[in-house]
Parts: structure tokens; sequence; C-alpha cells
């Protein structure tokens, strides 16, 4: 969850502190005094590091940097991505975001021409997420013969998790956003759930597994998918991406899968395309399911680069258009 960091209201603290940041720093001190302490040591450190590597890169290019305009973090992204994966990429912006933020600077961060760049960089640099496995409906099938009789919150909770994420094809953000006001239980016993505003009708094996969490957990209001402690007691907080990151790493290895295949909180919606193209749906059908913009992110998953490469374009074009 985003933190929210006091912006530097006083106009003669601001300008102190823009001339603080806009030569290179060696240790943490003014970013603990800028964030207020609120993050942990080694996050200040990334956030230093970062904003360093920002600051030579404009003072090379003799451009601004404090407030750095879009065409600035454009370039400086475009060449970062000759040597740095898709994470570092996305910790830049947010690094960059957070200073101009902080200091009441427009955000260069929050333009078009950025997302469309980063939108790019996530294409291109798709094989940073180790080849973003797909989890399929034989791994499924397979993890429901493991564990369809546990009675362990855990192993229930993400049988759950594995059954919706991929049969509704839902991202990591939807997963830690889904609420009990989003899940509609037919007489039936058949689960319908809401995403931004899509019905999505689950078969009678995720409703199951969804059901008997639901049950287990006590679930009744609030958020569906919740954190377990070591002791297996549920708690009322969501789980965030990285412990979504993390139940989809444990079914690669309660699979016995090849070290090299590792799944992501990416690879359910990467298996139902594959899933889907193999049982004969269009790119356009694929899109449709998943609820993508572009028809540029299915066509990677079922391998048509090519036609990822033209849709893209495409997309490109018709944002800059408007």
């Amino acid at each position: 969850m985003a933190k929210k960091i006091p912006i530097i209201d006083c106009d003669e603290k601001r300008a102190k502190s823009i001339t603080q940041f806009k030569q290179v720093a060696d240790n943490i001190a003014i970013w603990q005094s800028l964030t207020h302490h609120s993050y942990a040591e080694n996050t200040l450190v990334a956030f230093k590091n970062d904003w360093n590597h920002f600051l030579i890169f404009c003072e090379r290019n003799k451009v601004s940097a404090l407030p750095a305009t879009a065409e600035t973090v454009h370039r400086f992204i475009e060449k970062m991505a000759e040597s740095r994966k898709l994470a570092s990429l996305k910790r830049y912006i947010v690094t960059i975001g957070l200073i101009h933020k902080c200091h009441a600077l427009p955000n260069p961060c929050q333009s078009q021409e950025i997302k469309l760049a980063m939108h790019k960089q996530r294409l291109d640099k798709h094989d940073d997420y180790t080849h973003a496995q797909g989890f399929r409906d034989n791994h499924l099938q397979a993890l429901l013969d493991i564990f369809a009789l546990s009675t362990k919150p855990k192993n229930v909770r993400d049988m759950a998790i594995w059954a919706i994420t991929f049969e509704a094809m839902l991202k990591r953000s939807e997963v830690a956003a889904l609420t009990i006001n989003h899940i509609e239980i037919e007489d039936s016993g058949l689960i319908n759930i809401t995403v931004n505003d899509r019905i999505i009708a689950l078969s009678d094996l995720a409703s199951k597994a969804v059901q008997r969490w639901l049950t287990l957990g006590m679930i009744m209001d609030s958020f569906v998918f919740r954190r377990i402690d070591r002791h297996s007691n549920i708690g009322d907080k969501p789980l965030d991406h990285s412990s979504i990151y993390r139940v989809f790493r444990r079914a690669s290895q309660e699979l016995d899968l090849p070290a090299d295949v590792i799944f992501s909180g990416q690879s359910p919606r990467v298996g139902a395309s594959q899933d889907l193209a193999d049982s004969g749906l269009s790119i356009s059908q694929i899109q449709h399911q998943g609820r993508w913009r572009s028809p540029a992110m299915p066509a990677q998953y079922i391998g048509q680069r090519g036609k990822r490469d033209n849709e893209l374009k495409k997309f490109a074009k018709k944002n800059s258009d408007k």
C-alpha cells in the first residue's frame, strides 16, 4: 500500500530541500527527513541510489532533474533500459515521482508519454519475469488432487486463490481488492464475481474452492483473501502483491516442477490465455476474456510476438492522437 508522505508546504523549507536533492547524496539522511522515516532503511538506500543515477544522467545531458520534464524521464528510462530490468525501471519511476510530489512539483511520471513508455518496457522486458510461466488447467487440477481434502487454512485459501485467479484471469491487484461485496452465490452453489463492473461466472470447481475458504475462514465481510500467520490465525488485512506472488511460487514448488519453472502472480493470466488459444479462441476473444485494453499482451502470451508489436504500435498511436 502506498504511503502518504506529507508535501513540504513551507516555501523556505521546500527551496532548501530542492537544493539538497539536486546534489548526489552519500547517505540517506535527507531521504529519512523527506519521508518522515516512513520507509525501511533498505528502501531508502534504493531511493537514494535511483535518484543519484537520475541526477548523474541529467547532469551529463545538461537538463533539469528537479523539476524534470516528461521528455527527460523518458530519455532516462530508455537509457537505463539498456542494462536494467523492468523492476528497476518501475522503481525509478516511483522514486522520481515521489521526489516531485513531496516538493509540490508537477509529476512528470504521470504524463501519458511516460505511461506509454513504461507500457512498452513491460512488453519488451516481459522475459524479466522468468518468461512468466503459464499456470494452466493441468496445474490447477494437479493441485486440487493434492489439497482437495485439506482443512489447513493456508491450503484451503491458496487453493481458492489458484482456482479463482486462473478461471477469472485476475490480476494481483484484483485478487487483493476482492471483497465479499464482489461475490454472489447462486442457489445452485455456483459463484459469480464482479470485477470492474464485469460479472464473471466461476465453474463448479472454483466455486467449491472459494466456498470452502469462505466457510473455513468465516469470511462474512470485507476482504476475501487475507493474511494467515504461522499459527494458522486468519487476519483482517488483505494479501499484498508479494504475498500473492508467494502463493503462486508455492504452487510450482508443490507440483515439484523444474527449478527454472517458477510461477508468479501473472502466471494464471498467461496460462489461461494459452489454454483459451489452444481451445480455438481468437486473440480478440482472449482480450475480452482477460479485460485487456489492447490485444498486445494476449498476443505475446500465446507466442505471437509479431502480432503483439503491431497491436502495440496501434495502441500507442491511438493514445497519442487523443
